[in-house]
């Protein structure tokens, strides 16, 4: 399997039995952005704040032809080099995932030149979305999109709710969702000093919310039944500024460990070590199924799973992570209060917290089939 990927320098390596082709990042983001692998500017910064505002036009036909992530020269590269792979090594089938689009438009030109490929066109994200009103002009937008995969053989989307929308761009849109890649032990049961609850990655301004969680926690400390001294709040991620300034008026005394950007590597074993993971989701009237990857990397994890998500019911997500008996979700409205029983049971075993799921149920969300031969364009974003 081949994969051509823009190198923007992540910790880490590539999964087994890859050969990866990375291509420099030489794009918009690495001219402009801020430091680190992820070239994002920290929040509430100058730069940030001055460019917030472009942020939609830069995701917007036409001028992602220019601005978008990858850009030209990652787009004439990548379409070089698949070139190559797709006469010297046979390959039958391609594979592209938005976000970006330039991965998209890269599969389009391979298979406008080769039409027997099979395209496979996978969105993690939707282009124009209508909560996160991302880019301009969204009618526009739609009928462009259209036209890019107008001419794949699939198009895959993550979840029920996406793939409502996505039909409105290709009616063969399908779910195929994010892939689990191992079980969780039986049981988990780490040991720690403190109650730890953790959030690892990213976070979207005016989507999530954690205030049900920091309102749940005071309310509990308030009347005696947790230890603020016992609680702490974990953030690893390129958002702290954000997180902390999310966690104003949480009670003094919880502990609040915040750092930067870390590598999977190291997020993986948080995760692993964790007494709750923090998953936040957003909804909206008839828009669900916000199931990203970190969803699945808790899953792994084993330990129990506090989703809160910012909005009314999001029943896939509900199917998910209470339908394997991995943890609870909470919409809007509803107060998170089953982690006082997880903290109790923490205190009474000693600094742990033992935790199985339904490992039978889990198993449904591995991936078992196979897609052929795939030439991958694009890293995940």
């Amino acid at each position: 399997m081949y994969v051509i990927r823009n190198d923007r320098n992540f910790d880490g390596t590539d999964l087994p039995g890859l050969e990866v082709i990375a291509l420099p990042a030489r794009d918009l983001r690495a001219l402009v952005g801020g430091p680190g692998p992820a070239h994002t500017l920290p929040h509430n910064s100058y730069r940030r704040r001055v460019s917030a505002p472009l942020l939609r036009i830069r995701q917007s036909f036409p001028f992602l032809y220019l601005t978008d992530d990858g850009g030209p020269v990652y787009r004439w590269q990548a379409y070089r080099e698949a070139v190559r792979l797709i006469e010297t090594q046979g390959i039958t089938t391609i594979f592209s995932s938005f976000r970006p689009w330039s991965d998209h438009l890269v599969a389009r030109r391979l298979k406008r030149r080769y039409p027997r490929l099979h395209w496979i066109a996978d969105f993690r994200d939707l282009h124009a979305d209508p909560v996160r009103r991302d880019v301009w002009w969204p009618a526009l937008q739609r009928w462009w999109a259209r036209r890019v995969i107008a001419t794949a053989d699939e198009v895959w989307g993550v979840s029920e709710g996406q793939v409502a929308y996505l039909r409105q761009l290709n009616k063969k849109a399908a779910v195929r969702r994010n892939r689990l890649f191992s079980l969780p032990p039986a049981t988990t049961a780490p040991q720690t000093e403190r109650f730890t609850i953790v959030y690892t990655g990213s976070l979207y301004e005016r989507l999530q919310s954690i205030r049900p969680l920091v309102t749940t926690l005071n309310t509990l400390v308030g009347r005696g039944h947790m230890r603020p001294t016992d609680i702490e709040l974990v953030y690893r991620g390129k958002d702290a500024g954000l997180w902390a300034e999310w966690l104003t008026g949480l009670h003094p005394e919880i502990h609040c460990n915040t750092r930067a950007y870390v590598a999977p590597a190291t997020a993986q074993k948080l995760q692993m070590e964790a007494q709750m993971l923090l998953l936040l989701n957003w909804s909206a009237p008839g828009y669900y199924g916000v199931l990203t990857a970190k969803l699945y990397d808790y899953l792994s994890a084993g330990r129990p799973i506090l989703a809160l998500v910012n909005g009314p019911d999001d029943p896939e997500l509900r199917q998910i992570v209470e339908g394997t008996r991995s943890g609870r979700v909470y919409a809007d409205g509803m107060s998170p209060e089953w982690l006082l029983g997880c903290y109790q049971s923490w205190r009474e075993g000693n600094g742990k917290l033992p935790w199985s799921a339904d490992l039978r149920e889990i198993a449904q969300y591995l991936e078992s089939q196979s897609v052929g031969s795939i030439n991958r364009h694009g890293a995940e974003g």
